[in-house]
Formats: structure tokens, sequence, C-alpha cells
């Protein structure tokens, strides 16, 4: 039997270090029907991260009768988060009852946030430093490096002789100012049509600026797959024989190359963590032989249809607010018994437009990587300001 565990509709999905009061409101679900909680000995919290188990706290099940069934409070102790570093975490609900212990949920345990709060000084969150201003300093510091020993100077060359100055010719006269011309008739106003406008350079410019303007941030980590299937797991549906190894494609792109026969074959991301409440907007590049048949968050089936096998093609489809899924997945359904599909540049953002892939903040360049290369530029005899 399936056992879910959910976020309630409207709770918060990340706690800053140090809160104890924000409250979790969590839903266990078994077959999609309710759990009957008010009968549990004890309700266990198991909390992890990408690197295994790490503590557990136990929840206070005396005012579960005052709640809707299958619903408990979680609010974490401060000793409990005093040395997490922020980033993402897993959660799992072990209820033990007088029939045994029972594990929420069955697959993937629910992701949740922890994020910094002003005072912390832990130094776990690192800013990033924008790619331009990186190379503005890299081409200065490039500059103050030091340069080779000059040479000698080379002796002075003997002067050549003066030559001889010619004479100046005469000057001519000015001639005559020509009679001024009339002026020309003023001409007729010009006039735009909204269509015209529309599909200007200038308004096509601006429109795709405020596409843009709250989205763009990839939620993803390892989304170009460089760190083998890292963060991600392969899965298959019935009858399945799924595989996906990572390879290079024919642009020279780090890629992931699945097959199978069966139904289903394809991948979801083991830690995702985003705002329920908001829209997200997941794509891929695809090209290969099936048809894609889910691209995003959650298990809603979207059958996009069969892709070309000569050709990469950017896929995507948006999720609304209020999704209880934390899973983004990319699912084929085979053609003629086969998968045989290649995809890359996998993103999920904010947003309902798909914008172009661009690598989770957490791999962008930070103040600690670029400490470490203004400290080999020194080394070198350099400076960096």
């Amino acid at each position: 039997m399936a056992k879910t565990l959910e976020f309630a509709y409207g709770t918060p999905h990340e706690v800053k270090v140090g809160d104890d009061e924000t409250t979790f409101t969590l839903v266990c679900k078994n077959e999609d029907l309710l759990v009957d909680l008010t009968t549990a000995k004890s309700i266990t919290a198991k909390i992890g991260n990408s690197s295994g188990y790490l503590r557990e706290q136990l929840i206070n099940i005396d005012k579960l009768a005052n709640l809707t069934t299958g619903q408990f409070k979680f609010n974490f102790d401060k000793d409990t988060l005093a040395n997490f570093p922020t980033g993402n975490y897993f959660l799992e609900v072990w209820v033990t009852n007088d029939q045994g212990t029972s594990i929420y949920p069955s697959g993937s345990p629910l992701n949740f946030t922890v994020t910094t709060n002003i005072e912390n000084s832990s130094g776990a969150s690192i800013t990033t430093i924008a790619f331009d201003d990186f190379v503005q300093a890299m081409n200065k510091a490039a500059s103050t490096i030091a340069k080779g020993d000059k040479g000698d100077k080379g002796d002075k060359g003997d002067k050549g002789d003066k030559g001889d100055k010619g004479d100046t010719g005469p000057q001519g006269e000015p001639g005559q100012t020509g009679p001024q011309g009339d002026k020309g008739d003023k001409g007729d106003t010009g006039t735009v049509d909204n269509t015209g406008l529309i599909n200007s350079q200038a308004f096509q410019s601006l429109q795709t600026q405020v596409d843009n303007s709250a989205v763009g941030i990839n939620l993803l980590t390892n989304s170009n797959f460089a760190s083998e299937l890292d963060n991600w797991s392969v899965n298959s549906g019935a009858n399945s024989d799924c595989k996906a190894t990572v390879t290079t494609d024919s642009d020279g792109d780090t890629c992931i190359h699945i097959t199978g026969t069966g139904v289903a074959c394809g991948l979801y991301c083991k830690l995702v963590s985003f705002n329920q409440n908001q829209v997200t907007t997941g794509s891929i590049l695809v090209k290969g032989t099936g048809t894609l048949n889910a691209v995003g968050v959650g298990y809603g089936q979207t059958n996009f249809g069969t892709i070309s096998t000569e050709y990469y093609s950017k896929v995507g489809s948006t999720m609304p607010a209020g999704s209880n899924s934390s899973i983004f997945r990319i699912y084929f359904n085979s053609v003629n018994d086969v998968v045989d599909i290649y995809i890359k540049f996998a993103k999920l953002e904010p947003g309902s437009h798909a914008t172009d892939w661009c690598p989770n903040p957490t791999e962008i360049l930070t103040q600690s990587d670029y400490a470490k290369i203004k400290a080999a530029i020194v080394a070198l005899g350099g400076s960096l300001s």
C-alpha cells in the first residue's frame, strides 16, 4: 500500500536556523485515504540530507484529537536546528501503534529547506559574484602581473641631412555665393498601428524582459549532469527495464542517454526544494525514439507526442500554484516497445515562462572560489583588489 506524506495547504516549506515557532502541518495518507493518527503510541520525525540520516525528534501527540484526521503539527526544537547548515533536507515520519510501525512516505522523503537568519555566522551561506564582475576583475588582475625584464637600449643612429624648403604658391581668389533655395513643404504626420507596435523589435525586447523578470533561477542541482547521476534516480514503469547513463552527445554537451523497453522509462530528481504555492515551469532539451509523457513537477500525465530523432527540442510544462508534489520527473513511453532518448539541460524555475538553461545558484562561482583565485594571482606577482 502506498503511503504519502504531504504539506497541508498553506503550510510553510522552510524554516530559519533557530526558529522554533514555525509550524509545519503535515498530512499522512495511505492509498490516498487520511490516516487516523489518534491511535498512535508515538510519532517520530526523522531528518536527513543527501549524505544520509542526521537526527530525529518526537512529535507531541496530545493535541491530535483537535486536528483534521491525518494531520499533525511539527515544530523544530532549537537544539535540532542549532547545528544545521542552511540547505535542503529530507523528512520521514515513523508512526508506531499496536500493529507495528508505519513509515511515511513509502517513496522519496518529503523535502524542506533550512535558511539562514541575519545573525547566523556559520559561513554556510556563501555570497555569489556576477560573471561580468569576475571577468572585469580578472582582466584587471592580469594587467598587474609582473612582466619580463626590459632589454638594453640600443645605440642612437646618425642624424640625417636637412632637406631644402619648397617655395610657397600664390593663394586663389574666393568664388561668389549662390542664391538660397525655397523652403520645402512640411511632411504628413506618421501613424503606427497596434500590430506594428507589438511586432517592433523594441517592444519585443521589452516583452522578453518582462517575461523573464520574475524567473530564470534553476531550482534543480546537477541539471547539466556533470556529476554522473548525482541527485537523480532512474525510474521504470511496469514491465520496463529502463537504464540511464551519462555520455557526451554530438554537440559536445554532457547528457543522459535513456534506453529501455516496455511501458515507461524516466528520471526523477531526488532533491528538489521550491515554493509549492508558486507557479513553476519545468523544461528539458530532448531527442530520440520515444513519446515524451511528462516533464515537470508531480505525477500528472501530459503527452507531448513523439519527439525528433535528429535534433533537440525544448519542451516543458507548467505546474499551477498549490501543488502538493515535490517531485521533478521526466518520463517517456515507448514507441514500438523501444525508448532510446537523449536529454540535457533540465530546468525547474519559478513562473510560467521557460527560459534558457542556467545552473543552480549554489553551482555558480562563490566568494570562497574567488578568494582562492585571488591567492593564486598574488602568488604569481599580481594583485586583485
